[in-house]
């Protein structure tokens, strides 16, 4: 029998007071849960659809909602000190405030992104040659031909108002890779991934791509690598468009479908922020899709059998990669905010579900821009005051002209990263460091690879020099000129110096609107317009160079130049017998496929309105499809 208890008023009171406080601690603990368990990242919800994360990056906000560790490392030059950059707060957005102060008066690199998923599989700079069994790949800029880190504040954007910062793939040999990834999917495991990407930035060159790769740096065949490509590489041939598209690098092909090129009803997917997929299955099936990051769903632009030969089945190796192809190929360009990997084919409504949880997170302010551009060049070496020329493809290049004509001409196409590469008029073919810079310069290659990639070096004296990519050495007019170029110099003295000759030259524009040719119509009496079929002397223009940097167009029809008339409000039309303003055009070089024509007018891009049917007209704040020419030499 319990006796009793008599309780005091006072007693009674304390006692309800505790008990009301015992009965809220685990109302309120349950509200905490319930508010934790809302805060969902991209990998939250790929693990409620049973494909989990296996490597997930950012460098922007946290991938999983009770993520609390480091995003990235940056590394500033003045010391090579290095400072990790976390989050505001547990599943929140990157805390960039201490990047800032730490890279105030000094330059900053990425040199790790940090896997965010349990198996800490982390990218640091790709070891590109430098790894043991890597040499069947392609080098890096870096130490033993390594790659590089990206620049840690070239990339400024705000998540959810919050400042944050991208990767930017630019400057040749960026790029990231872990060569021992832990869980990833292997063989022909199912597989998926997605990135946040840019089409502010792409490239028609090899390889800006994130996912799966090679543990060697090397390409070992079809079906080796699983990776998101995203550019305007047109790798098979018969794309239909401008692009950029979101693809599959398979390796040995970027395929935008099962049989390689893109959809014709999909002529670009472009956004300052994209949503870029692809999933895997690795027998029979591999997807594709895009979306915007900033609103929106998903659109499906491929969804069917795997390429073929040798993808069926896959043979994926446990690699994860950024910014370069299987082989280290590296002269892909892009912008990376963040991605994951996944074991497991995801459902549809599991990627539904994370594109809104990105469109949800607040991405904005993606404003950087990057410029390129072409003109046409000689090079006068100081070795022997004579002029650099590519008589034909299988002679090398060497100066030993004393006059300019069609031998002596160059294209110079300059990069988003400052980069350049030339065209030989004489036969269209680039000037390539043959041999992997071993060999003499000569004009023989069909496309751009890493030994068609030079620096430009600025020297005090006004000439320029140039330093191969491939062998980081300066190309010199060797023994006073009397040898042809080649790339062997460490330094810079009188051989390794030229001037560089801006030429004026007849060229003819074919617009990719309709693939006809600009008309200065009627003698030039007539605004141009494209809708000739073969080149004449009215299809013909003087491309002049100008002291600013920028062109103007002289046509052969009447002699008088282009103008964009009434400050761009007007057609173009061949009528000054003077250069001004308005007769005034950046030649933006479109990767190395085609240019694009800026008004000085008003700052706006040259188009060939409703499918190149109407007359140019400088009217368009983008560049598409209707403001893309083929740039002839005539």
């Amino acid at each position: 029998m319990l006796a009793k208890i008599r309780v005091s008023p006072r007693l009674r009171l304390l006692l309800g007071f505790l008990l009301a406080l015992a009965l809220t601690v685990p109302v309120l603990a349950a509200t905490t849960t319930r508010a934790t368990a809302a805060t969902q990242g991209p990998c939250d919800i790929y693990a409620s659809g049973n494909t989990p994360c296996q490597a997930a990056y950012s460098t922007t906000r946290a991938m999983f909602g009770s993520y609390d560790g480091p995003l990235y490392q940056v590394q500033r030059a003045s010391d090579n000190s290095t400072l990790n950059i976390g989050l505001e707060s547990a599943g929140g957005v990157a805390n960039s405030a201490p990047q800032v102060s730490f890279c105030s008066g000094t330059t900053c690199t990425i040199t790790q992104l940090y896997d965010q998923s349990a198996n800490a599989n982390n990218l640091p700079v790709s070891p590109g040659k430098s790894c043991s069994g890597c040499s069947g790949g392609l080098g890096g800029p870096g130490p033993n031909g390594a790659d590089i880190g990206a620049n840690a504040m070239a990339l400024p954007v705000t998540v959810g108002g919050q400042p944050a910062y991208g990767v930017l793939v630019n400057d040749v040999g960026t790029g990231y890779r872990d060569n021992a990834a832990k869980n990833v999917p292997t063989g022909a495991q199912p597989e998926g991934e997605y990135m946040l990407t840019s089409s502010n930035l792409t490239s028609g060159s090899c390889c800006f791509d994130f996912g799966s790769a090679e543990t060697n740096d090397s390409d070992d065949g079809n079906g080796t690598m699983n990776a998101i490509y995203y550019g305007t590489a047109c790798w098979t041939g018969g794309c239909t468009g401008s692009g950029p598209w979101v693809g599959g690098d398979l390796e040995n092909g970027m395929y935008f479908s099962g049989s390689g090129p893109n959809p014709s009803g999909i002529p670009s997917e472009t956004g300052s922020f994209v949503t870029a997929w692809e999933k895997n299955n690795g027998t029979t099936n591999f997807t594709l899709k895009y979306g915007s990051g900033q609103s929106g769903g998903l659109t499906q632009a491929y969804s069917g059998a795997l390429p073929s030969p040798g993808y069926n089945p896959m043979k994926v190796q446990n690699s994860i990669e950024l910014g370069t192809g299987g082989d280290n190929s590296d002269l892909g360009k892009g912008e990376f905010f963040e991605g994951a990997v996944t074991s497991g084919f995801p459902s549809d409504a599991t990627e539904n579900a994370v594109q809104a949880n990105v469109t949800a997170a607040g991405y904005a302010n993606n404003n950087t821009t990057f410029s390129t551009s072409a003109s046409v060049v000689s090079l006068k070496a100081h070795a022997n005051g004579k002029y650099v020329d590519a008589a034909n493809n299988t002679t090398a290049l060497i100066a030993d002209s004393a006059s300019i004509a069609k031998p002596e001409e160059f294209e110079l196409v300059t990069g988003t990263d400052g980069t350049v590469n030339l065209m030989a008029l004489s036969d269209n073919s680039w000037v390539t460091a043959d041999n992997d810079g071993a060999a003499p310069l000569i004009a023989n290659r069909g496309g751009v690879g890493n030994w068609e990639v030079f620096g430009l070096i600025h020297n005090a004296d006004g000439s320029v020099s140039l330093r191969s990519y491939t062998n980081q050495n300066i190309v010199t007019a060797d023994n006073a000129g009397a040898s042809p170029l080649i790339a062997d110099r460490t330094s810079i003295g009188p051989w390794e110096e030229f001037d560089l000759v801006r030429d004026t030259v007849p060229v003819s524009l074919r617009a990719n609107a309709n693939n006809d040719y600009v008309t200065a119509d009627n003698a030039g009496a007539a605004p141009l317009i494209a809708n000739r079929t073969s080149v004449g002397p009215w299809e013909t223009f003087d491309l002049i160079p100008n002291s600013d940097g920028s062109v103007s167009l002289r046509a052969h029809a009447n002699s008088d130049i282009v103008t964009a008339d009434n400050a761009g409000a007007s057609p173009l039309i061949a009528n000054r017998t003077s250069i001004g303003p308005w007769e005034e055009f950046d030649l933006v070089a479109n990767g190395i496929g085609s240019v694009s024509l800026r008004s000085h007018a008003n700052n706006d891009y040259v188009t060939a309105p409703n499918g190149g049917s109407s007359p140019l007209i400088a009217g368009s704040t983008s560049i598409g499809q209707a403001e893309q020419f083929g740039l002839s030499f005539d």
